[in-house]
């Protein structure tokens, strides 16, 4: 081998590993119709493809530095104590919950189309890379149990400045689809967190989806509960919040078409789309409408007067992707093109849950959108066996500007599909495949680094946690070759 060779040899394999650290870098499934995919019940044990370490590439725990992160490999953190012998999934959601700053995971388990009850647990963040079983010391009395929770709502509801858990629940997502009540733990003085369910409404709602607004303007936040069909055939209502976590039905704010016989609707979001001050409620429409004079194929935006009645806003949503039986799943909001105003990511997927399609809808700055998803979010996939099921706001790449990620639940993958925000509201994919075979995840910064670290556990029992650390922005060594 001449110097020649060997120097391209060395460009070429370190051009080769830096494109691989790129592309192989690296919110819960929704109760009820939307929770459509088959569990995993083989994903018992973590299988990655991820870079190790070597003489090659080496990781750097520079957070700040616009780079895809280094993914290491999945470390066992510890087994929570399985409250149940058969199959269950443990679902994972991240939130301080125990007012120190840090990110702590909150589990909520479930059995697919069965009427099992499973308690919440709660494990707390040291900030050191340690998660621990923090349950009972956190949750002060009896811990409340949950049938098929939806995505909680972590926030302070009762206006003491520290998280609340408001937990949705579809109930048995079987025939005859009974519901389930509702869950609400709300913060004390002391530091603790207290089951006041008994204090919501009692009703076994079928509950898809919870958002959460000001929707009064008296300061605290109110609830909009995302109902869909059920045995007891309970609308989609709004809990109006008296300030200190005690809520009660709100009368007369929705319009008709918010009633089982009219529309259906499972995903929601608040968000001012008129810049009036009120937050306007958007909703994701489920496919399955009616013939009758309220009854419309497509998403909608509820204007708010400002007091919390709610007024259709006619034609505010362009029609869905595929066709008018398409069923929304998230929606998620931000000001993509820096106007102003608050722009819209709807995520839908087909009737039968096979494929998946971002909508990016613009607003036309008077509540009203239009879809520039062809030039904004070009990539979707018809085919996949999986669907998108939830939409947050991560910087993955340290550059300033929120990344997308989506959720999602199907056959085939588990991993986080990944866009990459170009800082103007473009958005192209980008691999980003863990290789997960577990669906139940949450990023969170484990070690305090600023980074985004990754916990998920097997398909229960046992109930195992793993963690997989993000190591920063990728550096590379000097590659050595003799010559011959």
């Amino acid at each position: 081998m001449n110097n020649n060779t060997g120097i391209t040899l060395a460009v070429t394999v370190c051009s080769l590993l830096l494109i691989l650290t790129s592309l192989d870098a690296g919110e819960d499934p929704k109760a009820g119709s939307t929770h459509a995919g088959p569990v995993d019940t083989a994903a018992k044990a973590p299988t990655m493809t991820t870079i190790v370490p070597g003489s090659m590439v080496q990781a750097q725990t520079d957070s700040s530095k616009p780079c895809l992160p280094y993914y290491g490999e999945p470390q066992f953190i510890l087994r929570v104590s399985s409250p149940d012998t058969d199959g269950y999934e443990p679902e994972l959601q991240t939130g301080d919950l125990n007012r120190d700053g840090l990110d702590d995971v909150l589990i909520r388990r479930s059995r697919f189309g069965m009427t099992a009850t499973f308690p919440l647990e709660i494990l707390l963040n040291d900030g050191n890379g340690n998660l621990a079983v923090g349950t009972s010391g956190l949750i002060s009395g009896t811990v409340p149990a949950v049938q098929a929770p939806a995505l909680p709502l972590i926030m302070d509801l009762n206006g003491d400045g520290f998280a609340d858990v408001f937990v949705p629940d579809f109930g048995m997502d079987a025939p005859p689809y009974p519901g389930y009540q509702n869950t609400l733990l709300l913060s004390t003085p002391g530091g603790k967190l207290v089951d006041v369910t008994a204090d919501l409404p009692q009703r076994d709602d079928n509950s898809l989806q919870a958002c959460a607004a000001d929707v009064d303007g008296d300061k605290d936040l109110d609830l909009y509960i995302a109902n869909g069909w059920g045995l007891n055939l309970l609308d989609p209502y709004i809990l109006l919040n008296d300030g200190n976590g005690g809520f009660s039905v709100g009368t007369n704010l929705l319009p008709p078409m918010l009633s089982l016989y009219q529309n259906g609707y499972d995903a929601c979001e608040f968000q001012d789309v008129n810049n009036d001050g009120a937050p306007d409620l958007v909703l994701g429409d489920h496919g399955d409408d009616l013939a009758n004079e309220h009854s419309t194929p497509d998403s909608e935006v509820l204007v708010n007067d400002g007091t919390g009645v709610f007024t259709r806003l006619p034609g505010a949503i362009p029609p869905k992707p595929f066709s008018t039986s398409d069923l929304a799943q998230d929606i998620l909001s931000a000001d993509l093109n820096d106007d102003g105003y608050q722009d819209l990511l709807m995520a839908y997927t087909r009737e039968t849950y096979v494929g998946w399609y971002i909508q990016v809808l613009i607003n036309n700055r008077d509540g009203t959108f239009r879809d520039e998803t062809d030039t904004r979010l070009p990539e979707s996939d018809n085919n996949d066996t999986f669907y998108i099921y939830h939409l947050s706001w991560m910087d993955i790449d340290r550059d300033q500007d929120m990344d997308l990620i989506a959720r999602t639940w199907g056959t085939d993958d588990p991993n986080p599909l990944l866009f990459l925000n170009n800082g103007n509201g473009v958005f192209r994919r980008q691999p980003f495949d863990f290789g997960l075979r577990s669906l139940y995840y949450t990023f969170l910064d484990l070690d305090g680094d600023g980074g985004h670290d990754l916990v998920f556990a097997t398909f229960a029992p046992p109930e195992d946690i793993y963690a997989i650390r993000d190591l920063g922005c990728p550096i590379f060594l000097p590659l050595v070759l003799r010559n011959h």
